[in-house]
């Protein structure tokens, strides 16, 4: 009787919570219902640190991994835009992207941008060319390469400190027709003090796993340890990832017939994926809201057990004596029993 009691109760709960595991694909978001749904079994952590799990070697050696992610928003920010321009001679050609590009670099300048922060960037220079039929008397029409104009290329690189700024420099290239932002770089200025950063924390980190150990009973301090190191950064513009969001009606053969379907193209959507932070055992700005470089630190630490020397016995043995008049010892045996 108690056993059936056991199995109904299970069974409830179990059905309880069904609708809300169904329910929570929606708050995941569109794009990881939409791996889920691709591959669900074959899906794999698009990041990994190393892994952490500690273990003891065949010859009694502990080793284990200490993972650190220090979130590091940008000092400031270089846009590129490229700028394109086409002319009939060389001259009109650079005279009109160099009003175009000095234009530009005015109104950055009333965005608060300083000279410093703005660098033309000569690409290319290239002349185009297109075939002229050429009509000859008592033979086959010939086609000539001729010269037909100039295309110009330069790409200006703009340093900003406020992110927000973007939305005007975008606004101010619009105004003489360059569209094409190529790239934004995040920039750190001493990437080099992060790192400083992450091995200090990673090594205090450290002790208190000693200190834990030897609470426990287990002196880590009285064993030789070797140590070896990994870092690595990576920017938001190697996170973005790209996917399509949509739900397309399934027809069956009856439906579709011999109809000719056509899909409507779907757009293809961009966000930052940032690396997650359940890999780490150290996390500096866990609460990340916008795009940032992406430190991480690795110690890997490998303890070893002095080796053991053999205990020595020693045999007291015990020996009386007697002293006579004349002061000669003799030994005197004396038995145990």
């Amino acid at each position: 009787m108690l056993t059936r009691t056991l199995f109904v109760a299970f069974a409830t709960v179990l059905l309880a919570f069904l609708p809300c595991t169904r329910g929570s694909a929606q708050v995941m978001g569109n794009y990881q219902q939409q791996n889920n749904a691709a591959s669900f079994d074959n899906y794999q952590p698009q990041y990994r640190a190393i892994p952490r799990p500690a273990k003891i070697t065949d010859n009694g050696k502990l080793e284990f991994t200490i993972n650190s992610l220090f979130n590091k928003t940008a000092d400031s920010y270089l846009a590129i835009f490229s700028i394109f321009q086409a002319g009939t001679t060389a001259e009109t050609t650079n005279s009109a992207m160099n009003g175009r590009v000095n234009a530009l670099v005015d109104k950055l300048r009333g965005l608060g941008v300083a000279d410093e922060d703005i660098y033309v960037d000569m690409v290319n220079f290239l002349p185009t060319y297109a075939f002229e039929t050429e009509k000859k008397i008592f033979s086959k029409k010939t086609l000539t390469e001729v010269p037909t104009g100039f295309q110009l290329q330069k790409n200006i690189h703009i340093r900003y400190k406020n992110p927000e700024l973007l939305d005007q420099i975008v606004t101010a290239a619009a105004t003489q027709e360059i569209y094409d932002i190529i790239k934004v770089d995040y920039q750190i200025d001493r990437p080099q003090d992060v790192y400083v950063e992450l091995r200090k924390m990673a090594f205090e980190y450290l002790e208190t796993i000693k200190t834990r150990y030897a609470e426990n009973g287990m002196r880590l301090d009285t064993m030789y340890f070797t140590t070896a190191e990994n870092a690595w950064v990576t920017y938001p513009g190697d996170r973005y990832q790209s996917y399509t969001a949509f739900a397309s009606q399934n027809l069956s053969p009856q439906q579709r017939g011999d109809s000719n379907v056509e899909q409507a193209k779907k757009p293809t959507l961009r966000f930052y994926n940032a690396i997650p932070a359940n890999d780490y055992d150290l996390v500096v700005n866990p609460n990340l809201l916008e795009p940032a470089a992406q430190f991480t630190y690795s110690l890997k630490v490998q303890f070893t057990q002095p080796e053991r020397v053999p205990g020595v016995i020693t045999e007291v043995r015990t020996q009386y004596y007697l002293m006579t008049p004349e002061g000669e010892l003799r030994p005197i045996n004396i038995s145990k029993e």
